[in-house]
């Protein structure tokens, strides 16, 4: 369910940058909110039309579950940025980051509509595999 999309200047990253990236994306996701690794889902585009604002080098834009705290999703950010910052060889302060809260119920993963966060239903949905 997660969905990231991060939109990059042209050449910011290469395939093995966007690997690695990739990579931080899921451990990062997944060691804040405790996610599995297969639901964690990352789109890169690079700015070939030029909308990123000067000194900027990169934009995360997340969608994830409702339910998530503050430090959380200020965790998720900062530590994006960072990955996509070191990946890139720039500045973490070129990197923009945010997050948008959509209802579980609202998205679906296999087939089945996600569980609130640390509600009962996620604790049998997780025991359940």
């Amino acid at each position: 369910m997660p969905f990231y999309h991060a939109h990059v200047r042209p050449g910011l990253l290469d395939l093995d940058g966007r690997a690695a990236f990739s990579g931080d994306v899921v451990d990062i996701h997944c060691g804040v909110t405790g996610a599995p690794p297969s639901f964690v889902h990352l789109y890169v585009t690079e700015d070939s039309s030029g909308s990123l604002p000067d000194g900027v080098n990169g934009a995360i834009n997340g969608t994830i579950r409702f339910g998530r705290t503050g430090e959380q999703k200020a965790e998720i950010c900062d530590r994006m940025a960072a990955a996509l910052a070191g990946h890139g060889g720039v500045e973490a302060s070129t990197i923009t980051a945010a997050t948008r809260d959509v209802q579980a119920s609202f998205t679906m993963e296999g087939g089945v509509l996600l569980p609130e966060p640390g509600s009962a239903e996620e604790e049998a949905w997780k025991a359940a595999g």
